[in-house]
């Protein structure tokens, strides 16, 4: 009976102390949303129009590789199934500061209103590293 408590005892303080040892790793995780209006589709990116404070829009370019799975490096873009009943938005997340990963929140069925298609030659080729949302 005293070697079952005594068991019990050291288990039950084993996991009590495991906290003790995890790793303190605080990432400061922020993320910024707007409203879709038009998400034009082009060959290589989505160029989406987005809401600004005081009526604006806003534009940025999203290259559609982002969201193709590659070996060594995570998926910058993600884009979700719009659930019933709410608008389309973007949001951009970063992890301490810098950027992480944009994730569009639309209907994925493109013959949807706010889905068109963008000319090739009126849209940026180049690849930006980052996605930043001027909402101001």
């Amino acid at each position: 009976m005293k070697f079952r408590k005594g068991i019990l005892f050291l288990i039950l303080t084993g996991l009590l102390s495991l906290p003790v040892f995890a790793q303190d790793t605080k990432a400061d995780i922020s993320y910024m949303s707007a409203p879709i209006y038009k998400i034009l589709d082009s060959t290589n990116h989505y160029v989406v129009m987005y809401g600004k404070y005081g009526a604006q829009i806003g534009t940025v370019t999203i290259p559609k590789k982002w969201a193709k799975w590659q070996k060594d490096t995570p998926r910058k873009l993600t884009i979700r199934e719009l659930p019933r009943k709410m608008s389309p938005y973007i949001t951009v997340v970063k992890k301490d500061n810098n950027f992480l990963k944009v994730m569009l929140t639309v209907p994925t069925d493109h013959n949807n209103r706010i889905w068109g298609i963008a000319d090739n030659s009126k849209v940026d080729q180049s690849e930006p590293d980052s996605i930043e949302l001027e909402l101001r």
